[in-house]
């Protein structure tokens, strides 16, 4: 059976892409190596909660010699890069390092007329459609916060790097991160290829699927996402099954059209529970329905716990911190607690 071991060796050169696509190496159980980038990017939190996050279990080097990083590249299984163009790939000797399995992640690619242009998580967004889908209809768009664009595309370089290694296929990977987030976009797409429906922005309102959107209860908020096949359930939760005799919300198109007399109904049913009298009546209807969470009873939830998906994390100096461990859960690898090491000097040059 294919696994990813300590004896693959991987190059991470760059910064929040490359960062995360090490991260996920380093959680198969890789060797992963890191150059330390000779300029940051500026960073949604301090460099530190960046660095435990993200490079906690890797062995790190400060190096700006192109010549050992080309001989550190042309001994590694995987080496993954990120830019801001692809003249900067170019520009450390990308083409010439004899990795098996190389990868770029660039905001545009290695080719074509943009390869060289600018840009930051939230201008691809922008570009990408998101930000014109995101917040109030009559007010200005929004934007996603933090590192959503450089996380999903070290997730593909992650996955992309992995197959190759599975095939045994040696290969360059050129991943642009505006077509990572096209790829994620099928549902805005599919809509106008098939419906010829464009998408707009409705707040918290999914609107083409309804009821779909938040409502407010006793102790807070709830949301709600009910798909055709949830609505008789849905009914049933709510102690109203008449309504799915109701000849305005027998379908979901006529649920839109009436969506303003069935979202006061709902309110009006909502707000005589708690926030986990909700979830219990959803639970037992099965319907999806997420109570909204504050931040610590996210931390304390109890499934989260149970899957251990927090591990402490310990600095040099002795203190530790709680951070996330990646999404995806591997029983075969027992991974300890691990120090978080500070990068070494190999060559300041």
């Amino acid at each position: 059976m294919f696994n990813l071991k300590q004896t693959t060796r991987v190059l991470e050169i760059g910064n929040f892409a490359a960062g995360y696509a090490g991260k996920l190496f380093s959680h198969a159980g890789c060797d992963v190596v890191r150059i330390e980038p000779e300029r940051r990017k500026a960073c949604w939190v301090s460099e530190r909660a960046m660095d435990l996050f993200l490079h906690h279990d890797k062995r790190r080097v400060s190096t700006f010699d192109h010549e050992l990083i080309a001989d550190l590249a042309n001994k590694a299984d995987v080496v993954v890069v990120d830019g801001e163009s692809a003249d900067e790939v170019s520009a450390i000797g990308f083409e010439g390092w004899q990795t098996p399995i190389k990868v770029a992640i660039t905001p545009f690619g290695l080719t074509g007329p943009d390869r060289n242009r600018a840009a930051t998580n939230a201008t691809i967004l922008a570009l990408g459609g998101y930000t014109n889908l995101m917040g109030d209809p009559d007010r200005e768009p929004l934007t996603l916060p933090g590192h959503y664009v450089d996380f999903q595309s070290g997730g593909y370089a992650y996955t992309a790097a992995s197959a190759c290694l599975l095939g045994n296929r040696a290969d360059t990977i050129d991943i642009g991160m505006l077509e990572v987030i096209m790829s994620l976009s099928q549902f805005t797409t599919v809509m106008w290829t098939c419906g010829r429906m464009v998408r707009s922005r409705h707040g918290n309102d999914f609107w083409s699927v309804v009821p779909t959107t938040l409502f407010r209860c006793k102790d807070g908020w709830v949301y709600i996402n009910i798909v055709p096949g949830f609505w008789d359930p849905f009914t049933t939760c709510i102690d109203l099954p008449e309504l799915t005799l109701d000849p305005r919300f027998t379908t979901n198109g006529l649920r839109m059209a009436n969506r303003d007399a069935l979202h006061e109904i709902i309110a009006n049913a909502f707000i005589q529970w708690s926030r986990s009298e909700i979830q219990h009546r959803a639970e037992t209807a099965r319907i999806p329905l997420g109570a909204v969470l504050t931040f610590p009873e996210v931390l304390s939830d109890p499934h989260l716990e149970a899957r251990n998906m927090w591990q402490r994390i310990r600095y040099n100096d002795g203190d530790s911190v709680v951070s996330p461990r990646p999404p995806f859960v591997m029983p075969g690898i027992d991974r300890d607690d691990s120090a978080l090491t500070e990068p070494e000097g190999a060559n300041d040059g």
